[in-house]
């Protein structure tokens, strides 16, 4: 469950480089709304840097259950890469965030104290490039509603912190998908059933984003 409050995150991409003992790091921490949008980032990164020998990550997503913190080794020493990354994720206090570190091997072994200097290091620098703000977790929110209420409907919706994300018309009823403040969600149920008579519903998604 998302909490309601504000959390910590970063407002966009920063990055650093590293070089020890001839190998080469690139960090990179980023915004990042949910698992699928980390998934489909990692995977072009992997893409871009196919001449890497490491592309290793750290996440902690609001969207997932406990809610979830993740890493990756991503073929170095097990614990020498992904967990330092994300002890540096959970030492600035970051949500919705994904962390990498790719490494081009540089011909001398780093041992796996040295990985674990290296990849801390490497985010570290990453983190105290980066612009954190405070954040508001968002939900999606499926409003159904007859259509004969719909100028109802977007009069009060105006009144509220809403994103049109969708909306299509069926069978004399309108679907909307809005997203809004997670705190803001009783208020939009209690605006709906004053709209529509009674007759509407709402239906919410929890999103995890700033």
């Amino acid at each position: 469950m998302l909490p309601t409050t504000s959390f910590r995150t970063c407002a966009a991409s920063s990055q650093s480089r590293l070089r020890v003992k001839g190998s080469r790091f690139l960090a990179l921490l980023e915004p990042c709304p949910g698992r699928v949008a980390a998934e489909h980032r990692l995977a072009a990164l992997r893409e871009q840097y196919r001449d890497a020998t490491h592309v290793c990550w750290a996440w902690r997503l609001l969207s997932e259950q406990k809610p979830g913190e993740a890493s990756s080794d991503a073929g170095e020493p097990a614990g020498s890469a992904g967990v330092p990354m994300l002890g540096v994720l959970r030492s600035h206090e970051l949500w919705n965030v994904l962390g990498v570190v790719v490494r081009w091997f540089g011909g001398k072994r780093l041992g796996r104290g040295g990985l674990v200097r290296a990849y801390r290091q490497s985010l570290s620098l990453a983190a105290a490039e980066a612009t954190i703000i405070e954040a508001v977790p968002r939900i999606e929110a499926v409003i159904r509603s007859p259509l004969s209420r719909v100028g109802d409907l977007h009069r009060v919706l105006s009144a509220l912190d809403v994103t049109y994300v969708d909306e299509a018309v069926d069978d004399g009823e309108v679907w909307m998908t809005v997203s809004l403040p997670a705190r803001d969600m009783q208020r939009l149920c209690e605006q709906v059933a004053g709209a529509t008579q009674g007759q509407g519903s709402v239906s919410a998604e929890e999103k995890g984003s700033g």
